[in-house]
This record gives C-alpha cells, sequence and structure tokens, in this order.
C-alpha cells in the first residue's frame, strides 16, 4: 500500500468525482481508476459506491477516509519536526508575481510553516521575469496562461474572472454587465505584447471576432487603471487584483462571453530544486487552489 495511493483516495473521497480528481491530481483518469480499484482490492472491501458515471463514498470509505486523513497529516508532521531538527536551512526562494490579493496570505502562511526561509518577491515584467527563470536566477513565477517552454513546468492553480472597466461617465457605467460585441467600437487601453495579461484580453478580441481600437499599451497595471479613470478608454481588470483602490472613477462590469477568464498558475525550470523551493511549490499549489476555488 503506497503513500501516494491513499493520497489519491483522499482526493477521490473528498472530490468524489474521478475526472475532477484526475485533473487536480494531474494523472490520467484510467491510471486513477485503476489505483483505487487495486486498493479496494487489497484492502478487501469497496469503498465507494458506483452507480453509472456517479461515485459516492460508501460506510467503509468513510470510515477509512477518517483514518487515513489523520495517518497522513501525522506523517507531514512528522517529517517536518525531523527536517526542523535536522536544521535544515536553504535559505530563500525568489519568486515573481503578478499583482494579486491571494499572494500576502500565502506568503505568510508558508512563512509560520517555515519561519527561517527567505522570500524574495518580484513584480518584473513577464518577459524579464520568463528569461531571468531560464537562467536559473529565478526560482517560481505567479502568471496567468500557460507557459509552452520545453524548460519550464507550468502548473495550474485557479481560474480568474476577467471584468470591463469603464470611466463613470461612460454610457455603459449604468450596465451590470456587457458582451465583448457592444464595446467593439471603443477606445482599449490594454498591456503592452509581451505581457501575459494582454494574452488574456486579445483572447477576448479574438473570440469576439474584432480587432480593437487600441489607444495605450503599458506594462503597469495601476497605470492604466488611472488612464481609466481620467476617461482616455475601456480597460479590463482581474478578479483577485489589489489595486481596487485605482478604480474610484469607473464601473466594473460583468463580461457576458465564455472566454471572460484566465487561468492562473506556477512556473519553475525543470531540474532546477532545492528542499525548500519543492517545499514552497507544493504549499503553493496546494493553498492557492483552495483560495481560488479549487480545492
Amino acid at each position: 500500500m503506497q503513500i501516494n495511493h491513499l493520497q489519491y483516495f483522499l482526493t477521490v473521497a473528498r472530490l468524489e468525482h474521478i475526472s475532477k480528481a484526475s485533473l487536480e491530481l494531474q494523472i490520467s483518469q484510467s491510471f486513477l481508476s485503476k489505483t483505487i480499484a487495486r486498493l479496494e482490492d487489497e484492502i478487501g472491501v469497496r469503498l465507494f459506491d458506483r452507480r453509472g458515471k456517479s461515485i459516492h463514498l460508501n460506510e467503509y470509505g468513510k470510515v477509512f477516509y477518517k483514518k487515513i486523513e489523520k495517518i497522513l497529516f501525522d506523517l507531514d508532521e512528522a517529517i517536518d519536526e525531523v527536517q526542523e531538527l535536522a536544521n535544515v536551512r536553504e535559505d530563500s526562494i525568489s519568486i515573481n508575481v503578478m499583482n494579486s490579493r491571494l499572494l500576502p496570505s500565502l506568503f505568510s502562511s508558508f512563512y509560520r510553516k517555515r519561519p527561517y526561509v527567505k522570500i524574495r518577491q518580484y513584480t518584473l515584467p513577464d518577459d524579464v521575469a520568463l528569461q531571468k527563470l531560464l537562467d536559473g536566477n529565478l526560482d517560481f513565477m505567479i502568471v496567468p496562461n500557460p507557459i509552452t517552454n520545453d524548460e519550464i513546468t507550468w502548473v495550474p492553480l485557479f481560474n480568474e474572472e476577467i471584468f470591463l472597466l469603464v470611466p463613470k461617465g461612460h454610457p455603459f457605467a449604468n450596465k451590470e454587465s456587457v458582451s465583448m460585441s457592444e464595446v467593439k467600437d471603443e477606445r482599449f487601453i490594454v498591456f503592452e505584447k509581451g505581457q501575459r495579461m494582454r494574452m488574456t484580453t486579445d483572447r477576448l478580441f479574438q473570440e469576439a471576432g474584432f480587432m480593437p481600437k487600441i489607444s495605450f499599451e503599458g506594462d503597469e497595471l495601476s497605470i492604466i487603471l488611472q488612464l481609466v479613470n481620467e476617461g482616455a478608454g475601456l480597460s479590463f481588470f482581474p478578479e483577485y487584483s489589489f489595486l481596487r483602490s485605482y478604480l474610484d472613477k469607473t464601473r466594473m462590469l460583468k463580461i457576458l462571453d465564455e472566454a471572460n477568464f484566465q487561468t492562473v498558475g506556477i512556473a519553475w525550470k525543470k531540474g532546477k530544486d532545492s528542499f525548500v523551493a519543492n517545499s514552497f511549490r507544493d504549499f503553493a499549489i496546494d493553498f492557492l487552489r483552495k483560495a481560488g476555488g479549487w480545492g
């Protein structure tokens, strides 16, 4: 009975859904189903009731779940305690981030777990940060949209809704929601090419079927938001951004199009790891998936 198989069981039991569990665990549905079946054969009882495609924890599974959850929690605590006693002191990690209000809680929670680790946080332009990641001068990036590079691993964390920002004096300011087709003749203030948020807005324009009239391109969200405040055009605002204080002269409208979101993920260079980096990576994935609604 392998520990990772027990962890797979806990995930399936929590979600009661094989496909959702396989997505969260990043393994195939067939492999996960076979692993759960082997675990049940090894124990000698069925842990789930299966009806068609649905799967539900039965009375045996509920007892097993409570016991295994405690065992794995105690195991994690034992590993942490032994590592502390061994005085594991890999001093710091470096990470480039987007302006998300979920991140301060991530850092403070990780610090409580490992107070000796120094976190060096940057908000570099995405292209600069990616090069630093490739050069080995940065441990992680938290960015929207997948990074497709053979040297980089990018793991999704959560989906973030994108809203349309309009000045308060704009004709659309009295609306609660809007479709992209309604704003095709408007002027837009957007991130410059190379910024990953620009990939999100370009997708919105593309799926709506029009080329936008762009009046300003920049690499700093606070400046973009101030320009919207001044009535220079329309722009976009990510759900978890902490820059809401810049929106005093704007209205935030829900976008009705299906492409009204971006997937945020964490990226690192393949083969570059350490105990502390791996610990932070695993902690961040679990923390941010729960904070973003995937937990």
